[in-house]
């Protein structure tokens, strides 16, 4: 008999759990749901605010969905789109900050060779005048090539990861301006040391030129043949 209650009891027990984790399960499946559907409607917004071009209201719309709701079935496209939103607002370094979350999370994604793209197009923009350098016209020449030299090395890497890539026809003549730029500023340098008398370190920065562009060196050599002299 008291086998009998024993089996009753684990029985019922055993009903009741089925119930409860039958009805968990649809609650759940509901809520999902009704979640998903919620993700999509917002999602939509955003993307129709960003054809509308309200790109002040659509980043707005992915930054929310982005913080408040991450790791869903949108979250990579968000981030795709914050990427470009904050690159058409001029946003180049929240675009650098955004890219290196994307290839973290995502380096195996369908738009990795896009978001190198930006990438690179935005470090070349952070070596660009902003308003107040262009009111005392800078000179941009005589400003450190530091973020020109991190696109050149992105753009190098880009040709050997995707070498049949659509952008590399625009790359490759970036690459060229890219160039041009950190030889006249280092030609500037070494002008500058010259100048200034400063001729051991005329002679370290011809070295270097002559190392890394060695088919454009005629007046390279002359300098630096002339700070030999003028230490002898």
């Amino acid at each position: 008999m008291k086998n009998y209650i024993c089996k009753k009891i684990l029985l019922i027990n055993m009903f009741i759990f089925i119930l409860l984790t039958t009805l968990n399960c649809k609650y759940n499946t509901y809520e999902e749901k009704y979640f998903n559907i919620f993700l999509k409607t917002e999602y939509i917004k955003a993307i129709q605010l960003l054809s509308d071009k309200k790109y002040d209201k659509a980043l707005l719309k992915f930054e929310d969905l982005y913080l408040k709701y991450p790791y869903n079935i949108y979250t990579e496209k968000v981030l795709v789109f914050l990427i470009y939103i904050n690159y058409l607002e001029h946003n180049f370094l929240v675009v650098l900050e955004l890219i290196d979350e994307f290839l973290l999370l995502y380096d195996s994604s369908n738009f990795t060779s896009y978001i190198f793209y930006i990438k690179i197009l935005a470090e070349l923009s952070l070596d660009t005048n902003n308003t107040i350098q262009n009111l005392f016209k800078t000179n941009r020449n005589y400003c450190n090539p530091f973020y020109t030299k991190l696109a050149i090395n992105d753009t190098k890497f880009f040709f050997k990861k995707y070498p049949n890539s659509i952008y590399n026809i625009f790359l490759k003549k970036k690459l060229i301006y890219m160039i041009k730029r950190m030889k006249i500023f280092e030609l500037n340098i070494i002008r500058y040391y010259y100048q200034q008398k400063k001729y051991l370190s005329t002679i370290n920065r011809c070295l270097i030129f002559l190392k890394d562009y060695p088919y454009d060196n005629n007046l390279i050599k002359k300098i630096l043949n002339n700070s030999l002299n003028k230490l002898k």
